[in-house]
């Protein structure tokens, strides 16, 4: 697999170090300054093209051509769009991704197709999660969607039932359970014990139902020592 990347930054760095971990991807990282490169930590296995990333050129050096993927996560929205524009419409590359920083400019992503993560909002949602005493600990919210993926603590009401049980009852799906020091993605068959972290993707309308079942609120702190 061919992935590049378009900015240095701290985040373009550490999605660098990630994906060349894995001997058989091959990243390129382009970035406009060299300097930029330094934030390449030692386990970094992949190429540096030092350009400007919305540069034709500057992308073929890169092996645009053959890519498999490109992600754009520069400092600018504009040449985040500009970027990944160029690699889908152009080279055909199959899977792109930007960058937002604006979140004011979501309506145009969409509008134009392109995938994209707002960091800001993200961040935002995250930060204010962990604040809300009486909401679950928030992993996804989907754009234009009310599907949230949340964690939620199984309590004696959810003790004992099945997955699937507990599915139909709280109207959800479960993707994952940690039970003490151990994660796994359960069988619809397995039977969901008290004190158990399950992961789902649920709707808010889902959380009357759900109350029956976990720990309202959910408890951080004894979680995380679980």
């Amino acid at each position: 697999m061919h992935i590049i990347i378009g900015g240095c930054g701290r985040l373009g760095a550490e999605l660098a170090e990630q994906l060349s971990r894995d001997p058989d991807t091959d990243v390129v990282v382009i970035d406009a300054n060299p300097l930029a490169f330094d934030q390449l930590g030692s386990g970094f296995n992949g190429e540096t093209l030092a350009g400007d990333c919305t540069d034709r050129d500057v992308l073929e050096q890169a092996g645009i051509q053959r890519a498999n993927g490109l992600i754009a996560v520069t400092r600018s929205d504009n040449a985040n769009l500009m970027t990944v524009e160029i690699a889908t419409h152009l080279y055909d590359v199959p899977r792109t991704i930007a960058r937002l920083l604006d979140p004011d400019r979501e309506v145009v992503y969409r509008k134009l197709g392109v995938r994209y993560v707002s960091s800001t909002n993200t961040i935002a949602k995250l930060f204010l999660n962990e604040f809300r005493e009486d909401s679950y600990p928030l992993h996804v919210e989907f754009v234009d969607s009310e599907v949230s993926v949340v964690d939620l603590e199984v309590d004696t009401g959810g003790h004992g039932l099945t997955v699937e049980e507990f599915e139909q009852d709280a109207l959800l799906r479960i993707a994952a359970v940690r039970r003490g020091a151990r994660v796994f993605i359960p069988d619809r068959t397995d039977r969901l014990e008290r004190d158990d972290v399950v992961t789902a993707a649920m709707k808010p309308s889902a959380h009357r139902r759900v109350a029956e079942l976990v720990r309202e609120p959910f408890d951080r702190e004894r979680a995380r020592e679980h």
